[in-house]
């Protein structure tokens, strides 16, 4: 069971780095440059805000439906998720109309219908592909990440053509989602609802808001900076955090494979939880100690026109992102051992302090000190997980 774990993982980490490695290091320094900083910005923004709520709902309801797979099983019924995924296509519909047009600062119906049809496929593929971790098929989702590759370059050359950057994404997700339905058959079950209906969509309310508050933290950056400090500093703010992203990816993957696992272990005591900590914290040291050697050489290759002021950033903002990704990996056996609403309580809680945090250290040291704000956002996050993991097992007293 150990040696499966460990292949998946290298496999989820294999999958994970793909699409990344080729959208962070090739495709988006291109855009950069035939776009500006200033319209380069606004991309950013609207992936952002393309992530804000397809990303998190998707992701929520794979996570849902890992968890409650063998509970619909048990019960023999079919149904639920399909009514569910729709009720967040129509969300997301308006929330994208109402986020494109603010951000653009103009009424685009073909702005307007890209952001929708991109969000959509990204929240589909983020669902629909929990058909692979349920059958713990890790080459199905390393294949998937391939094809999404595929198409994400297809975009690049279309985009090169037409110009609407957005065709990247559309290809992406386009491309990856056919894959996933080809190989899968989530898609074609029942639109019903079931007696597990109402527990399910209380789960997912919860963990929904929960997520999307984290969610919130995650993609607010570019958000809030846009309208703060304009599209040029998204520009030089986002390429100071591409290092720590890429170094993440190593770990962050984890989390999705022992959330797989998980519903098949009954508990997890300290001692086993400390090593699971203490092995993404080395991972994430190293990671970070690498990212600070290779920042200065590849910033100035990738983002030459404002490099300089971006590595300004980038021991703060390399820092976030590593403590992010070690709070993503532990949050998978929260979720598992404790009450759901813990997930609300923390998020809550990590929204608050964000807010506090930023607007505080914004207003003393400007974008450097929003930063600030997020980096010490992250650390108190992380001390609050491990504090309501210790807790439940104190209670349960299974620390040994």
């Amino acid at each position: 069971m150990k040696r499966k774990i460990i292949f998946d993982m290298i496999l989820n980490i294999a999958a994970t780095a793909v699409p990344i490695v080729l959208i962070q290091l090739l495709i988006y320094p291109a855009v950069a440059e035939k776009l500006g900083n200033a319209e380069y910005g606004l991309m950013i923004t609207m992936v952002s805000l393309f992530n804000l709520i397809g990303h998190p709902y998707g992701n929520v309801l794979n996570n849902i439906r890992l968890l409650q797979n063998n509970e619909y099983i048990e019960n023999d019924v079919e149904g639920d998720f399909n009514i569910l995924l729709i009720v967040g296509l129509v969300v997301n519909t308006i929330i994208m109309i109402v986020g494109t047009v603010y951000y653009e600062g103009s009424f685009s119906y073909a702005s307007i219908l890209l952001s929708i049809i991109v969000s959509a496929l990204n929240l589909g593929r983020e669902y629909l592909i929990v058909a692979f971790r349920i059958s713990l098929n890790y080459k199905a989702i390393l294949l998937n990440n391939i094809f999404l590759m595929i198409g994400y370059f297809a975009g690049f050359l279309i985009f090169n053509i037409i110009g609407y950057w957005q065709l990247i994404y559309l290809c992406g997700y386009l491309v990856s989602l056919i894959y996933i339905i080809k190989n899968s058959n989530l898609i074609n079950e029942k639109y019903a609802v079931t007696r597990l209906f109402k527990s399910t969509t209380y789960k997912s309310a919860v963990l929904f808001f929960s997520t999307f508050l984290k969610s919130f933290v995650t993609y607010a950056d570019k958000l809030i900076i846009y309208p703060l400090l304009g599209p040029a500093a998204v520009s030089v703010y986002y390429s100071s955090t591409i290092l720590g992203k890429i170094i993440s990816m190593g770990i962050t993957p984890i989390s999705s494979v022992f959330l797989s696992y998980l519903p098949n272990i009954k508990e997890i005591n300290l001692r086993n939880f400390l090593k699971i900590l203490s092995f993404a914290g080395v991972v994430g040291i190293v990671g970070y100690y690498v990212c600070i050697v290779v920042s200065k050489p590849l910033l100035l290759l990738l983002y030459p026109d404002w490099a300089i002021e971006s590595l300004e950033l980038v021991n703060i903002t390399t820092a976030t992102a590593i403590i992010g990704a070690v709070c993503s990996v532990i949050n998978p056996i929260i979720l598992r051992f404790n009450n759901v609403n813990w997930q609300m309580v923390l998020s809550v809680t990590e929204i608050v302090v964000y807010i506090i945090f930023t607007i505080l250290f914004y207003n003393l040291y400007g974008l450097k000190g929003f930063c600030i704000g997020i980096l010490m956002t992250y650390v108190l996050k992380l001390l609050l997980m491990i504090g309501v993991y210790v807790s439940n097992l104190k209670i349960k007293n299974t620390y040994i």
